[in-house]
């Protein structure tokens, strides 16, 4: 779906500013690279926590009812 193509380009784009950083594109070598990610994308900016967890993130749940897709909530 369109919706998810900014998030798509951002992922990506973190991934190769990682490999970049590390000057491989050897997983072992990269992933530490993404803790210190601080990247300004389409989707605004990433960063991530010591767990590797994206900070600031926000999280919508749905649920269906009657046919109809309903909000349970947002989640910061």
């Amino acid at each position: 779906m369109v919706i998810y193509a900014p998030y798509a380009y951002d992922a990506v784009m973190i991934l190769v500013d990682a490999m970049k950083r590390a000057n491989s594109s050897d997983p072992a070598k990269y992933l530490p690279y993404l803790k210190k990610t601080d990247y300004k994308g389409v989707i605004g900016e990433t960063q991530f926590d010591n767990k590797g967890d994206v900070m600031d993130a926000t999280l919508t749940l749905y649920t269906f009812k009657d046919g109809k897709r309903e909000s349970l909530g947002v989640q910061h």
